[in-house]
């Protein structure tokens, strides 16, 4: 089974043949900052920016309802599966939540399942975004209920 490994910045450290880099400025990052959380008073802001990462990603539109977010989180879901089967780098260290481990759970998924979780999940955004007047992202979706 894949696992989150901890991504370093040292002179002579490699990134793992079967890893891809899933921090912050990477496609598959965390739009929520962990210090942010921490400014915020979270006891835990790994736990909180990783809980933040996983309403995000599973459909919610709370505190980023925008379309940058909305597509963010869509080239995240389109690419989900490439990173099946692979180990998942990032700064956070190991013994802390990460949103990795959401990465890792979704694109584990067997396929079909995958697809069709992505499925609500764009159904759930388009649902939200045209009931609050906005225009759809997928338009095949937009009838769909949460």
């Amino acid at each position: 089974m894949p696992t989150r490994i901890q991504r370093r910045r040292t002179r002579g450290w490699r990134l793992p043949e079967n890893a891809v880099i899933v921090s912050r400025p990477s496609r598959f990052g965390n739009p929520c900052k962990v210090g942010l959380m921490q400014e915020m008073g979270y006891v835990d802001p790994h736990a909180a920016a990783t809980e933040y990462f996983r309403r995000w990603l599973y459909g919610s539109r709370f505190g980023a309802p925008t379309d940058e977010a909305d597509r963010a989180r869509d080239r995240i879901l389109a690419d989900l599966h490439r990173l099946r089967g692979k180990d998942l780098a990032c700064v956070c260290p190991p013994d802390r939540a990460c949103h990795g481990e959401v990465l890792l759970d979704r694109a584990n998924l067997p396929a079909a399942e995958l697809d069709e979780w992505i499925r609500g999940v764009r159904a759930r955004v388009d649902w939200h975004r045209v009931n609050g007047g906005e225009e759809p992202l997928h338009p095949s979706t937009a009838g769909a209920q949460r």
